[in-house]
């Protein structure tokens, strides 16, 4: 999933731009595989270190209990808006 995001939007267009000029069937798929391992471990990493950082954070029960809701509403919400626009 984190690779389709990765790729939809307008800097993939520009990071890939030298595959989509390059000659050689070899570089292209060299560019795209380092792209892609590139971009996996970049979310790794962002992911980890988000991990990291919440579970320093005290967690109230009443968060615990309310986030599942609110993201959900803000998932709906944001998507609906970006269909829209």
């Amino acid at each position: 999933m984190g690779l389709l995001h990765g790729v939809s939007g307008a800097a993939a267009v520009l990071l890939l731009l030298p595959a989509a000029i390059s000659n050689s069937a070899v570089w292209k798929a060299l560019y795209l595989g380092g792209f892609a391992l590139g971009s996996t471990l970049a979310m790794a990493a962002l992911t980890a270190a988000l991990a990291a950082g919440s579970r320093s954070l005290p967690k109230p029960e009443a968060l615990l209990r309310h986030v599942p809701a609110v993201a959900s509403v803000g998932s709906l919400c944001l998507g609906g808006w970006w269909v829209m626009a």
